[in-house]
């Protein structure tokens, strides 16, 4: 969800309209549209206006798009477990690390890749499989009359 659709969403729940919202701020009607619309941003100075106005805090109207920005890096756990200690691994240990993630990256992504072009296959439920000729573990009797069948052509002369 987007700050616009977030700053509409509080102003419907504080069941104010957008000329109530625009007077408080200090701002017309039309950029409260933009605003929700995503045409345009809130300067920072109306921000804080913004918050009292409908009664919320940055981290709710900015939460998703924190999210956004941030998705590619590294969280502060990702960077105390496992970046401080590749930092301080030799030469050859961070040979070692990125030989093993760049192995690994390329069987995940070809596995991906294989289980999307797969997604239309479905499997047969083990009851409908077919078991011709007693394939599956066939008893020496199946297997003999299925030869005799199979090597009796009385019935085609």
């Amino acid at each position: 969800m987007s700050i616009g659709s977030r700053i509409k969403e509080l102003r419907i729940k504080n069941e104010i309209t957008q000329e109530e919202l625009a007077k408080i701020i200090g701002v017309t009607k039309g950029a409260i549209a933009n605003y929700e619309n995503g045409v345009s941003s809130p300067k920072i100075d109306l921000m804080y206006k913004l918050f009292d106005a409908l009664n919320c805090d940055a981290n709710y109207l900015y939460q998703d798009d924190m999210r956004e920005l941030y998705k590619d890096k590294a969280t502060p756990s990702e960077f105390d477990n496992i970046i401080k200690k590749y930092r301080d691994l030799d030469d050859h240990g961070r040979e070692m690390v990125d030989f093993t993630l760049t192995k690994e990256y390329e069987r995940s992504i070809a596995l991906a890749k294989e289980k999307e072009s797969m997604s239309n296959v479905m499997e047969f439920p083990e009851h409908l499989i077919a078991n011709a000729a007693n394939a599956k573990n066939p008893t020496e009797e199946q297997k003999q009359h299925a030869d005799s069948i199979m090597t009796d052509d009385s019935e085609w002369t």
